[in-house]
């Protein structure tokens, strides 16, 4: 890959306005000389979140540690996956002309290529959107936004636009600006019919689909007529318009998502405009019909918590539920704004109380795990299979998430629902952790099921990570003494571990906790890279370590020798500064 040549590097640094862009996604206001403001990184009620003086080019936040440059901020606010994407953005937005060393005449014609592509893009969106005011024949789509309750600063704040009937318009306009067939077919503005280049797009409503700069990257568009069979059509996909990465009005809703700590997303575009006439531009539409994996990791960058605004039928409620899959990680992150059957936001626009009642909607969010559950566990009836198959689909909800105080209550709030009885509870925070095949074998006994104290929890912990990930463990296990392990079965385990002994030959004494090491092992994720393992497994072996550390101290005051408490003490502070430098 071709690297932007140095001075270009200078120049866009120099000229890169980090007030500007952190502005953007919260209020900045200057007190003795320097900008200070609520952290975007965190959330705080007292501003910790400042720009280094004199130069402003740097940004701090006492209360979280985020720091960084206008480069840092592109990567970790604006969406850009590397450096020079973060330079390129730096240098769009800031009007500086990039020049690149080391490239070859292949990347200098993509480049090119990539330009003209968005030029050619921003050029139709462009020309759709005054062709919808313009045009007598554009009279009923004006009509028909009109009567969806959208005024013309409206529709025309949000690029919406008219493609033509005719069917080569875009076309012969493209060549008169001198773009051949070719690149309007690569563009997604055209297609090859008949041994010519035709419009793509022909006597449709278009809605401009950007990225999270707000570059166009294609088009979703809507028939008028009823004899059309697709309502909706979008954009070929290819190498740089792809549904499950993109989302309609995201360059946005991106200011107002990073201030509010929130961003919506809706199923229609005409949706988007509905929240936007009430005063709510932290708005979205996806592309499909349910939230990608991709665009939940987009979404992310903008704001902590994402909301969901789909339609209370069966195919919204499908939809969300293929959301909270697809959020992974991120489940929790997600919340609902709950509609009434039959109700549509575009269609609320057009009511006397619509936008106050959007603004109702988007106040009375609750989390999507939660409302997942109360629908599905209502619509389970009263046979006991369908209780059975709600419980197990519940059941699968609560696998993505991670154990924590809100799982126990969806646990708890699908028992009440489905009128479960303490064991089938039981089963289903089981099985909600660990599987169906874990949750059904044999128990360990009580004294492995006991309430464990902290120390205990610490060296359980680094025990099921060592057993689970064996081969990547012999380094750490290496640094650790089995003195380390206060219990005694524990430090036989441990010894049993690092010498490479299979828990089905562990002696009879230990099963129970091989199998209680093997269960919780099975919640792991099964992910993570080998070096990410390695940095686990030593965390954990820290913390197990620092209790044995606390009782030699102790143990060696209690002897006298001063000398060696101290060294003591000062390798406990070592560990302890490691680990807070871990987390």
């Amino acid at each position: 890959m071709p690297r932007i040549a140095e001075e270009s590097v200078r120049e866009v640094l120099d000229v890169a306005d980090l007030v500007e862009l952190v502005r953007s996604r919260t209020a900045l206001t200057k007190r003795g000389g320097r900008w200070v403001g609520r952290c975007p990184f965190h959330e705080e009620r007292t501003p910790s979140f400042g720009l280094i003086p004199p130069e402003n080019r740097y940004y701090y936040c006492h209360g979280c540690g985020a720091k960084g440059t206008a480069i840092d901020w592109m990567m970790s606010k604006e969406g850009a996956g590397t450096y020079p994407e973060a330079l390129e953005g730096l240098a769009e937005r800031f009007g500086v002309t990039l020049r690149y060393e080391q490239s070859t005449p292949e990347e200098d014609a993509r480049r090119r290529s990539d330009a003209r592509r968005l030029d050619l893009l921003a050029r139709a969106a462009a020309f759709y959107g005054e062709y919808l005011w313009r045009a007598s024949e554009a009279e009923p789509a004006r009509r028909y936004l009109h009567e969806r309750g959208f005024d013309e600063d409206l529709v025309r704040d949000f690029g919406i636009g008219f493609a033509p009937s005719a069917g080569r318009v875009m076309a012969q306009k493209a060549a008169a600006q001198g773009f051949i067939p070719a690149e309007l077919v690569a563009a997604g503005l055209g297609r090859e019919r008949r041994g010519r280049v035709e419009d793509f797009f022909v006597n449709r409503v278009t809605f401009p689909i950007a990225d999270g700069r707000g570059r166009v990257m294609g088009f979703g568009a809507r028939t008028l007529d009823p004899a059309q069979r697709a309502k909706y059509v979008n954009s070929p996909e290819g190498p740089r318009f792809q549904k499950r990465r993109l989302l309609f009005a995201l360059h946005r809703a991106r200011p107002p998502a990073a201030r509010a700590g929130n961003v919506v997303v809706v199923e229609g575009y005409t949706d988007v405009l509905a929240f936007a006439k009430a005063g709510i531009d932290n708005v979205v539409a996806c592309m499909g019909t349910s939230l990608t994996s991709d665009q939940v990791r987009e979404l992310k960058r903008s704001a902590e918590r994402i909301s969901l605004c789909f339609d209370a039928d069966a195919a919204g409620q499908k939809a969300a539920w293929r959301s909270a899959e697809a959020a992974g990680e991120h489940i929790m992150s997600l919340d609902t704004l709950t509609l009434r059957p039959g109700q549509d936001p575009g269609d609320m626009a057009r009511a006397g109380d619509g936008p106050e009642a959007l603004r109702r909607i988007y106040e009375d969010r609750i989390p999507l795990v939660t409302s997942l559950i109360r629908t599905r566990a209502r619509a389970a009836g009263e046979s006991p299979s369908a209780r059975q198959e709600a419980m197990d689909e519940i059941a699968g909800l609560l696998r993505g998430v991670p154990d924590s105080v809100e799982k126990d209550e969806g646990v708890r709030l699908a028992a009440g629902l489905l009128r479960l009885s303490p064991h089938m509870e039981e089963r289903l925070q089981a099985v909600s952790r660990f599987g169906r095949e874990a949750a059904s074998s044999p128990a360990p006994d009580h004294d492995v099921h006991a309430p464990l104290d902290a120390e205990t929890l610490r060296e359980r912990g680094f025990l099921v990570r060592a057993l689970a990930w064996a081969d990547d463990a012999t380094a750490v296990l290496a640094d650790v003494a089995e003195a380390v392990f206060a219990d005694p079965g524990h430090r036989a385990a441990f010894a049993l571990i690092r010498d490479g002994v299979p828990p089905d030959r562990w002696p009879t004494h230990l099963t129970d906790l091989a199998l209680a090491l093997r269960v919780e092992g099975a919640a792991l994720p099964a992910d993570l890279a080998p070096e990410a393992r390695v940095a686990e497994l030593r965390e954990a072996a820290m913390r197990a370590q620092i209790p044995a550390l606390e009782r030699r101290a102790a143990r060696l005051r209690a002897e006298g020798d001063e000398q060696g408490r101290l060294a003591t003490l000062h390798l406990m502070r070592r560990l302890r500064g490691a680990l807070r430098g871990a987390e």
